[in-house]
This record gives C-alpha cells, sequence and structure tokens, in this order.
C-alpha cells in the first residue's frame, strides 16, 4: 500500500474548478502532516489552511514563478522555533516530513498535490498575518486533479553509491529536469 501512494504521487498542477476539498479530507492529511517523526518529539510544525479565493490569490500572486494553478486548498506550513534548544535549520527537515506525509496522503483520499517551494516567506507572512517567531516553510497546494497521471517510481541507477561516494563516476542531471539542462 506504502508503495502504491508512492508511485502514484504526482505533482498536480492543475485541478477541477470549483470543487473544493471536504473537511474530513483536510483533517485527515492534517492528521498524516501531524504523524510525521520530528526531532525530540518537538513537533515545531504550524498549519494554516486557506481556502478563500482570494486569499489564495493574494499568495499565487506573491509567487515570482511556478505557482499559478488552480488549486481549491493550501496549505502552508510553519515553523514554530521557540522550544528547540539548539542552533540551526532542522526544524525544515520535520516541517518537510510532515508535507511528504500530507503529500503522500492525499493519493488515497483521491487527491491531486504539488509542493511549492519558491514563495516568499516575507509576502507569505504578510498576507496570513503570521507572527515574527513563525518561520513559513513551503505551501502545498491540494485539489480533485483534471486529469490522472501514471504511477511511476523514479529510480536512477547513478544516484546511488554503494559503501562510500564513487567520486570518479560522473553525476548526471535527470533527463528532462529544467534544471539540469544545458
Amino acid at each position: 500500500m506504502v508503495f502504491k501512494a508512492l508511485y502514484e504521487r504526482r505533482s498536480t498542477r492543475s485541478f477541477i474548478e470549483d470543487r473544493p476539498v471536504e473537511k474530513e479530507k483536510i483533517i485527515k492529511l492534517l492528521q498524516a502532516a501531524m504523524a510525521a517523526p520530528s526531532a525530540c518529539n518537538i513537533q515545531p510544525w504550524e498549519f494554516i489552511v486557506v481556502r478563500e479565493k482570494e486569499t489564495i490569490q493574494r499568495i499565487k500572486d506573491s509567487i515570482e514563478k511556478y505557482g499559478n494553478y488552480n488549486a481549491p486548498l493550501m496549505i502552508v506550513v510553519c515553523g514554530y522555533t521557540e522550544f528547540i534548544p539548539w542552533e540551526g535549520h532542522h526544524w525544515i527537515m520535520d516541517c518537510s516530513a510532515a508535507i511528504e506525509n500530507m503529500l503522500l496522503a492525499a493519493v488515497p483520499l483521491g487527491l491531486g498535490s504539488v509542493w511549492i517551494g519558491g514563495s516568499d516567506a516575507g509576502a507569505i507572512r504578510n498576507i496570513l498575518d503570521i507572527p515574527e517567531d513563525v518561520n513559513p516553510m513551503g505551501i502545498v497546494y491540494f485539489g480533485y486533479p483534471a486529469r490522472q497521471q501514471e504511477p511511476r517510481t523514479q529510480y536512477r541507477q547513478q544516484a546511488i553509491h554503494w559503501d562510500k561516494y564513487d567520486k570518479e563516476r560522473e553525476h548526471r542531471p535527470v533527463p528532462g529536469n529544467i534544471f539540469g539542462q544545458k
């Protein structure tokens, strides 16, 4: 079941217009998020569920690239770090695990999702009135996908090193990855 969800999870960038995500499904997504591992069980995450069309549009307008998708739901994942007893940004790993859990939980709920990474934290903070001690970390769009995508794995033998890093092997970007193209 886990592998099925892993392979079926795809980034959805086109959603069925005007079909909201039911509150029960939103709660299930949040329950999955909060089941994620957390260093010392600190659970630094906080979630802002955004359903209002005007607010969604303001957030989309604040994203420079790759964020203008028609999802009816956004969940903004934030980190509250006051009680973390060490320095650094390790809370980001906990929040990332929570996001991944939501992405995987969306699959059996019949939802599509896409994790938006290129947002302006300051703009998000202003739009959602987030206090200074809470750090916006990521945005996930959810909705019913406009089309189904084929399940797949992205397993690549070139990315695996056994026992130690093979410095002799040339690293190759993923074919078709826009950032790896020349």
